[in-house]
């Protein structure tokens, strides 16, 4: 399916309009909407185990529509926003594709039908860590000339993050390398630049909150750390805004950055006001 000599363009959709139990990717008004049931998938298994599962694609809409299924590598891309890069399955260190096998590969979902996708993960015996991969699902969602007169065929995806971890063998672990306080001067707020190198074999979404006290040590401000997103052996940093005012003084401030299950890193950094 999708064949021909055309150039095909692909829009790629991750992680938004979670309104409903289903992911969907809204097309244009004339053509389908698709809805997968999962769009994350992690789970945690022992290395040599098999796992199992099912992911169910829908269609809305009062026409058939054709969808080609396939497995590619994923990475957060660099500035620890949760943004993602993609690339053929197999190409990335801790890639998870080749672990997978599923079926089918296409379908023609009738309207207002359905099918389900199955699919079974291999953890090989000297596996380590969490990895990764990506099941997309693609539809062709229309069509356009070029600047050289090319047909252009727009392909628009939806996809399944998959997370797996070996059981027992993931080392959540970091450190801090930086924190930088810039105070607030005129209009702009309090800013808080934390720098986080990811020393472990999964990865971390850095979160926490901080705590403002004065001098006698009481609190004065509070707030959310801004995450960031890491994968094995990256640096990020995140830049966190505070918008209330603080009079002249000595301050600390003290941070308390969440790993995950259970892990935190304390920092505490003094802060001036002039």
């Amino acid at each position: 399916m999708f064949r021909g000599s055309a150039v095909i363009k692909r829009l790629t959709l991750l992680g938004l309009f979670l309104f409903t139990a289903f992911f969907c990717l809204v097309l244009d008004s004339e053509a389908a909407t698709i809805r997968i049931s999962s769009p994350k998938v992690q789970l945690k298994a022992a290395p040599g185990e098999t796992y199992a599962g099912e992911i169910t694609a829908e269609n809305p809409t009062e026409e058939e529509v054709k969808v080609r299924i396939y497995l590619e590598d994923w990475v957060y891309a660099a500035g620890g926003t949760g943004q993602k890069n993609f690339s053929p399955m197999g190409t990335t260190p801790l890639s998870a594709a080749k672990w997978i096998t599923f079926s089918p590969a296409e379908d023609a979902i009738k309207p207002f039908g359905r099918t389900i996708v199955h699919y079974t993960i291999q953890v090989p015996q000297d596996a380590k860590g969490t990895h990764y991969a990506v099941l997309f699902f693609e539809t062709i969602i229309g069509s356009a000339k070029d600047e050289e007169g090319v047909n252009v065929m727009v392909a628009g995806r939806i996809g399944s993050l998959f997370y797996v971890e070996v059981k027992g063998l993931a080392e959540r672990k970091g450190e801090i390398k930086s924190v930088e306080l810039k105070p607030s001067t005129g209009n702009k707020p309090l800013e808080i630049v934390t720098t986080f190198h990811n020393m472990g074999n999964t990865d971390i979404t850095l979160g926490g909150n901080f705590l403002i006290m004065d001098k006698p040590g009481k609190v004065v401000g509070r707030g959310d750390v801004d995450k960031v997103y890491t994968f094995p052996g990256t640096t990020e940093s995140s830049t966190t805004q505070w918008v209330g005012r603080l009079p002249k003084g000595v301050y600390s401030v003290l941070l308390t950055y969440d790993l995950g299950e259970g892990k935190s890193l304390v920092e505490e950094r003094p802060l001036r006001i002039e």
